[in-house]
């Protein structure tokens, strides 16, 4: 249905586009997909401005789900078909923790180093086609966006939310202060603010 021919009192958020036409369909798919996207840009670029590094636990999260994809394709490689150099890109985290978990007293060593960097290098060069995949498998709403004026705008959406968290991140100490996040249980930033005093009820 066109909005112009909508009763006034109708609100399409209200409503969830719960019309059973194409236009709702896609609408539904695109705040899906752009709020998913948001909240997960949201959290890394607000971590990253505020400690200015990447949580181990994300690196773990990469890991999962490469180890998922992997282990997936190699059990149903007779229904599915995956190319060598994707098995390839998926088994570079894999390859890094196993490494890290079985060789943890040689970090000293010039070899472990090395051998650990190029590693390191490899995940990272793979998280773009990780990413890329586990995109189209968890938000294929997004991917069905018969419009690209949609899925430019969906883009930009998550883009500016990353953007706003990573500020408020770098300055937390104007939004929030040291025992947030402490009773959050996350570890303070260096720029943290404290509270200030609480203002006594009675003055002596």
């Amino acid at each position: 249905m066109d909005p112009e021919e909508r009763p006034r009192h109708h609100d399409d958020l209200l409503s969830g586009f719960d019309e059973p036409d194409r236009r709702s369909i896609e609408l539904r798919g695109f705040f899906a997909s752009a709020i998913g996207a948001s909240l997960v840009a949201w959290e890394l670029a607000f971590d990253y401005g505020a400690y200015h590094t990447i949580f181990y636990s994300r690196l773990f999260q990469i890991f999962v789900v490469a180890s998922v994809m992997l282990l997936g394709s190699l059990a149903l490689r007779r229904q599915i078909k995956v190319r060598p150099w994707m098995f390839a890109a998926l088994g570079a985290p894999v390859a890094w923790l196993v490494f890290r978990a079985f060789a943890p007293s040689a970090g000293n060593e010039r070899w472990f180093r090395i051998l650990d960097a190029v590693l390191i290098g490899l995940t990272v060069l793979s998280l773009p086609l990780i990413l890329w995949v586990l995109a189209r498998i968890l938000a294929p709403d997004y991917f069905a966006l018969s419009s690209r004026r949609l899925r430019v705008v969906a883009v930009g959406i998550v883009a500016v939310i990353a953007a706003v968290g990573f500020l408020v991140g770098r300055f937390n100490d104007r939004v929030v202060t040291c025992e947030d996040f402490v009773l959050a249980g996350d570890d303070t930033p260096a720029n943290c603010a404290k509270a200030p005093p609480p203002v006594p009820l009675i003055d002596r």
